[in-house]
């Protein structure tokens, strides 16, 4: 996976400063290709556990072996974020790419839309529009971080997702990312520089869900022009 460059500019500064968010968070944490079988399975047995055990959002009864899978898997792109200094797996993240041909599914995003949200997407080009799905965090490494240390650098596991999305758009050519979030989720990425713009109303899916897309290289150069992402807390 080729890498983004967020690191913003660097400024001369005779003072001490603190670490760009992006240089702690290379400290913590790498993100990891899914493209293996043993990587895959990790990613789907995270999945399993966020949602189908910790979550109803999925039936276990139609997983297989403790595995979250879907027909989008196949035509998806899968990240992992890696904790560097024990390798435990601290969340997962996909990436669904458009349709090659007319006989693959829509993006999940346009079957549980309204008819409204789904005007507004068709207004996207098709062939370089690719939906964030999957978001999981893992609740067993959350609950390993009790050291102060440790749960400064959970903060960071949100970003790490995020950067690895669009990393993989950038690797695919992927101009606009669409996803259906918790506004919750929405306001955070904000915060942290990642603006999604709404899609309309809250819709139903698994919880009330927001529609909303952002432009991948407008939201990349947004996060790099922020405080937060210029200073780690």
């Amino acid at each position: 996976m080729s890498n983004v460059h967020f690191q913003p500019e660097l400024k001369a500064n005779t003072g001490p400063t603190k670490p760009s968010v992006i240089e702690a968070y290379d400290m913590y944490f790498e993100t990891v290709d899914a493209n293996t079988p043993e990587r895959l399975e990790q990613v789907y047995r995270l999945r399993y556990q966020v949602y189908c055990v910790e979550n109803t959002y999925e039936d276990p009864d139609r997983q297989m072996a403790g595995r979250e899978t879907d027909i989008y898997d196949e035509r998806s792109v899968h990240t992992l974020l890696v904790h560097r200094r024990s390798d435990a797996v601290a969340g997962t993240v996909r990436v669904i790419l458009p349709a090659s041909d007319r006989q693959e599914p829509l993006l999940p995003i346009n079957i549980v839309a309204d008819s409204e949200q789904r005007e507004l997407l068709r207004q996207l080009p098709h062939s370089r529009t690719a939906e964030l799905s999957r978001f999981a965090v893992s609740t067993e490494f959350r609950q390993r971080c009790a050291e102060p240390e440790d749960r400064r650098m959970l903060r960071y596991i949100t970003i790490g997702l995020i950067r690895g999305a669009l990393e993989i758009c950038r690797d695919h050519d992927i101009r606009y990312v669409c996803a259906m979030m918790e506004r919750s989720l929405i306001r955070l990425l904000g915060r942290l520089g990642f603006v999604f713009e709404h899609l309309g109303g809250l819709i139903e899916y698994h919880g009330a869900r927001q529609p909303c897309v952002a432009q991948v290289n407008q939201i990349v150069s947004t996060a790099e022009g922020t405080f937060w992402w210029r200073h780690a807390g």
